[in-house]
């Protein structure tokens, strides 16, 4: 008795690419929360750091790779903690608990969580 299997790779693609899509948005959302408490934070007017923290978001870039911007003039300066000259080096974040390079952070203390996130996501996409 013969056995015949027929696979549909192009329907097996787009299953595959619609649950790593799912994944991806879902470990970027919550990359993007996570690391928020570690990001510089002073109050005040609309030029100060307090800004830093709102101005977080998720951008996809050409080939379909995510990217968690903060976007601010001075968001640069406050993840290396130096201008990019190499003058005017941040020697104490205000806030506690944050400080530069602020995903780093975050990765440490939740990136085994951002791994069952990014799981369950995919499996969830292949349903």
């Amino acid at each position: 008795m013969a056995v015949i299997v027929k696979t549909d790779r192009q329907k097996m693609q787009r299953v595959m690419d619609k649950a790593t899509d799912l994944a991806k948005y879902a470990v970027a959302e919550q990359m993007l929360a996570d690391s928020e408490r570690f990001v510089p934070y002073s109050a005040g007017s609309s030029q100060s750091a307090g800004n830093l923290r709102e101005s977080g978001k998720i951008v996809q870039g050409e080939n379909g790779s995510l990217y968690i911007v903060w976007d601010t003039v001075y968001a640069l300066y406050q993840w290396y903690g130096v201008r990019a000259d190499g003058t005017h080096r941040v020697r104490n974040y205000t806030t506690p608990g944050t400080g530069k390079q602020w995903v780093e952070t975050a990765r440490a203390q939740y990136g085994d969580r951002w791994h069952e996130i990014a799981q369950k996501s995919f499996d969830k996409g292949l349903q």
